[in-house]
């Protein structure tokens, strides 16, 4: 056997998978791994010597012939951290959920204007964004950032362990708030604007091309051989997408997890004038998706699993004996803020229409249908903005379920397309590895080769009419739970 296989390590927000696969997309076996976490509002970290950990137990448990992998590819959630310059973490991942930068945000919305920001980089201005984090760090850890030779994403910064070059991808480089989404190059006017560095930045490269290869030490701590090809690889929402066959325009994904991400791929660069969607530069070539982040829409979900004192497959049993429209509740999931399309991080959630008559299965599937909504309107905003969509692919934890996909699809009033990896940031990290060491030519060509439809949802045309009553009611519910005043000095 000669090395046909490809590693792909896909570290999320908690936990890091590694596994392997073929050229033909078949996953030959997959492990994972948790690592240390500090969620404290604002503060969101993530230890990265746990994390590098639970990369090498993760790897090392797949058990795989080393003498057949032909190159290791990764993915990551979002998340910043800053390096010395041996590689080595100068502080903790701050992960996509960290808010400590607000001020610093809010300063560049006075400074410069979220419109004009917009133009450039495609995105609002955010707290989770690098430019931002990158200024927290200058003011309250002066002593960190002086030190700092790279600023890196977790995927980045997982490349260097593994091949010893920092570098990064147009779709990662999109994240920063320092990127330039239309010509696909750091902003150097905005950096300089900023008075931050542009050496801080690695260089970016396509999502395909070979980092480098594999070091003897990397290679000793994960049992595989030195000098195997270590890809670039891209940002795990996007990743995901292309591991569900989202590779040229008309073709959408929702990748269904911890946060929904929502992102259509496209041709050409298109700015959504009311700054509801976020605009990336596509991690590989010259296209772009648009789409965005949500908010922990599946994280809510797992919430109330927890707080309902059940496992989300026997609360999914139960809500599925439970009419569409949960007779009459409406749940709204935004526990802790919205992002795409609203991006309102005051926002709360909440119930209505509760009585004696509803049970545990009503409030878990009213969960499931108000998470739709918010999914809806994602495409909604797509639509207005004037992006065609032909097919919705449906990835992620959440399509494993079919009542979860039946609610979507009706919701949507239209099919959702089901691959058989749904957990598709691993495969898709794959497939960027096999275009880079060319087992294929492009990605429509790993795409037609490694991802396979396992089914399609069709709307029911009944549940469709329901709901699109039920949206418009959760609509009016949100904005009623949010126009609520602050409460006075001493009130409850």
């Amino acid at each position: 056997m000669g090395r046909e296989l490809i590693l792909a390590i896909d570290a999320g927000t908690s936990r890091i998978r590694a596994a392997l696969f073929n050229a033909k997309g078949q996953c030959l076996a997959q492990a994972s791994r948790p690592f240390a976490v500090t969620y404290q509002p604002p503060l969101a970290e993530a230890d990265p010597a746990s994390l590098w950990t639970a990369a090498i137990e993760a790897t090392r448990a797949l058990e795989a012939n080393p003498e057949r992998i032909a190159a290791v590819a990764v993915t990551a959630a979002l998340g910043m951290m800053l390096v010395d310059v041996e590689g080595a973490p100068l502080a903790p991942i701050s992960t996509w959920q960290d808010q400590r930068a607000a001020r610093e945000a809010a300063f560049i919305e006075s400074r410069f204007g979220g419109d004009a920001i917009y133009e450039v980089t495609g995105r609002r201005i955010d707290p989770e964004l690098t430019a931002p984090r990158l200024m927290w760090f200058r003011e309250h850890r002066p002593e960190v950032f002086a030190r700092a030779h790279k600023v890196l994403s977790v995927k980045d910064w997982l490349v260097m362990r593994l091949c010893g070059k920092a570098v990064c991808d147009p779709g990662g480089a999109s994240y920063t708030l320092l990127f330039d989404v239309s010509r696909g190059r750091w902003n150097e006017e905005l950096i300089a604007a900023l008075d931050l560095s542009s050496t801080l930045l690695p260089e970016v490269h396509d999502a395909t091309e070979i980092a480098g290869s594999l070091t003897r030490k990397s290679a000793s701590i994960l049992r595989l051989v030195e000098g195997i090809p270590v890809v670039v690889g891209g940002p795990d929402g996007t990743v995901g997408g292309i591991g569900g066959g989202m590779v040229e325009p008309g073709i959408a994904v929702n990748v269904m997890g911890t946060t929904d991400v929502v992102l259509a791929c496209i041709d050409q660069p298109c700015f959504d004038a009311a700054r509801r969607l976020v605009l990336n530069r596509f991690p590989s070539g010259q296209a772009w998706s648009i789409g965005g982040p949500m908010a922990a829409t599946g994280g809510a979900i797992a919430w109330l699993a927890a707080v309902l004192n059940a496992d989300l497959d026997t609360l999914t049993a139960e809500a599925s004996t439970v009419p569409a429209g949960s007779e009459g509740l409406i749940f709204s999931p935004i526990l802790g803020g919205s992002r795409t399309p609203r991006w309102k991080m005051e926002e709360r959630g909440g119930m209505t229409q509760l009585s004696f008559e509803h049970g545990r299965g009503h409030v878990f599937r009213a969960a499931l249908e108000g998470v739709a909504v918010e999914v809806a309107e994602v495409f909604d905003a797509l639509e207005a903005a004037g992006t065609p969509v032909r097919d919705i692919r449906a990835v992620g934890g959440g399509a494993e379920s079919r009542l979860w996909l039946e609610i979507r699809a009706a919701l949507l009033g239209k099919p959702l397309i089901v691959p058989e990896v749904v957990e598709a940031s691993a495969l898709g990290a794959a497939m960027l590895a096999a275009v880079g060491i060319g087992l294929h030519t492009d990605l429509r060509a790993a795409s037609g080769a490694m991802v396979h439809i396992r089914d399609r949802i069709e709307p029911s045309p009944e549940s469709a009419a329901l709901y699109a009553r039920v949206k418009r009611r959760h609509g009016a519910f949100r904005d009623q739970l949010n126009r609520r005043p602050e409460p006075e000095p001493g009130e409850l």
